[in-house]
């Protein structure tokens, strides 16, 4: 098994063209006033298919199928998790996913609360944003220490999207003034 910071440094020496092609992606992003809203759907097939990806992979996710998580994922795919661990490749974030499983305690789950956000820079490109969350066993929501928001970029290839990245930011509890008193 080879170990996350190999991983890592794999990244700096693969990373430049993912790093063109985000960077691409981000600014056609920032350009296009006429991107579609998460509550705008068309109908659009591939539109469909972009809204359902996060849903799919969660399911195969806790369902214990990393490797069916991995799938979805570009031959050079990167995954950033909330902790800033970052990975590419489908092998990588398989044996990345698997570990995870195998540390948690047995029936935790990934839920995604809400798809936030679905834009279209080009027609073959999507970013999708969500606000997510790990439920504990015993858990009906998640603690605010648990929640995230996550960000996917997608590419549309051979009649299927296929995940770029997919970013986890962790969402921090509110901040107290020093010498205030908790809730």
């Amino acid at each position: 098994m080879e170990p996350l910071e190999a991983k890592t440094e794999a990244f700096e020496v693969h990373g430049s063209k993912i790093f063109g092609l985000l960077m691409a992606i981000m600014a056609t992003f920032a350009f296009l006033s006429s991107a579609q809203a998460a509550d705008n759907s068309s109908g659009d097939p591939k539109e469909t298919a972009i809204r359902e990806l996060p849903a799919r992979m969660t399911e195969a996710y806790n369902n214990g199928d990393v490797s069916g998580v991995a799938s979805n994922f570009t031959p050079d795919g990167h995954l950033i998790s909330g902790d800033g661990t970052h990975l590419h490749t489908p092998a990588g974030i398989e044996q990345y996913l698997a570990e995870l499983r195998a540390k948690l305690p047995k029936g935790t789950r990934f839920v995604i609360t809400a798809v936030t956000d679905v834009r279209f820079p080009t027609p073959d490109v999507a970013v999708v944003t969500s606000e997510d969350g790990w439920l504990f066993p015993s858990e009906t929501t998640s603690s605010e220490k648990n929640k995230g928001i996550q960000s996917l970029v997608a590419v549309w290839r051979e009649g299927t999207w296929r995940v770029v990245l997919v970013e986890r930011t962790w969402r921090c509890p509110p901040q107290r003034l020093p010498g205030s008193q908790p809730n």
